[in-house]
């Protein structure tokens, strides 16, 4: 395994994807190459850190209202159905919260994904795989390489330049990244097509924004370290 295949493999290791085959083989270079390995710790200890950063959520307060209501409606010794109802109640708090539970910890890891890539596409020289500020250049160059075609804008009118695209993983499949600068900052905006169940969530994490829609079937992800506002502007433009 060479250093370009160790980086492409990163986030699907940071996400325990890879098979033991795979795994092995990226484990076996971080061994012998000290360049992969540094930032292999760089990004494990950016998303400790935005993990230990994440919000704690509680219960809504008008759930819980709800549910001491109820039982304070239960006589003592009020019949079998009541205590069916109070068992009710209580398995359907722990189901909400169960299933809350778990869409936040799929939009916060699909979160954590997105902006590891980005950061990680800055650490090296992994940006772009072609670099170009010709979309019709950029789009045929993903041809065969993905399972959808990308669709590829140019905002340099509007101060957003289109500087080129590369191949990413993430959300467990190929992703298209292309590449925006606005001024001295690097824009990546992440595609694939919409999932079933499109989890993600607006974030901002340590002088990072990323914001995500959904448009013609296929997700975006927009981020940067620009102005909120600024990023705000790219997914006018783009959505246009």
């Amino acid at each position: 395994m060479n250093c370009e295949s160790a980086r492409n493999l990163e986030d699907a290791f940071l996400d325990d994807e890879l098979d033991a085959s795979a795994r092995a083989q990226f484990e076996e270079h971080l061994a012998e190459c000290g360049a992969c390995a540094e930032e292999h710790g760089r990004l494990g200890e950016l998303r400790t850190g935005i993990r230990n950063g994440a919000l704690y959520y509680r219960a809504p307060a008008q759930l819980r209202d709800r549910i001491s209501a109820h039982l304070r409606q239960v006589e003592p010794g009020g019949g079998a159905w009541r205590r069916v109802a109070i068992a009710a109640a209580i398995l359907l708090a722990v189901s909400l919260a169960w299933n809350a539970a778990q869409l936040r910890s799929r939009e916060t890891q699909l979160a954590d994904s997105v902006l590891a890539s980005h950061i990680r596409s800055l650490m090296g020289t992994h940006l772009m795989d072609v670099a170009s500020t010709d979309q019709h250049t950029v789009k045929p160059w993903f041809n065969g390489k993905l399972d959808f075609s990308p669709d590829v804008k140019d905002f340099a009118a509007d101060g957003f330049p289109l500087i080129g695209g590369r191949l990413d993983y993430l959300n467990g499949r190929a992703a298209a990244a292309l590449v925006y600068r606005r001024r001295q900052h690097i824009i990546n905006l992440f595609t694939w097509p919409e999932a079933a169940n499109p989890a993600g969530a607006d974030v901002s994490r340590n002088g990072y924004q990323a914001i995500h829609w959904s448009q013609g079937g296929m997700e975006y992800w927009a981020v940067s370290d620009v102005s909120a506002g600024d990023l705000r502007q790219f997914e006018d433009l783009y959505r246009r």
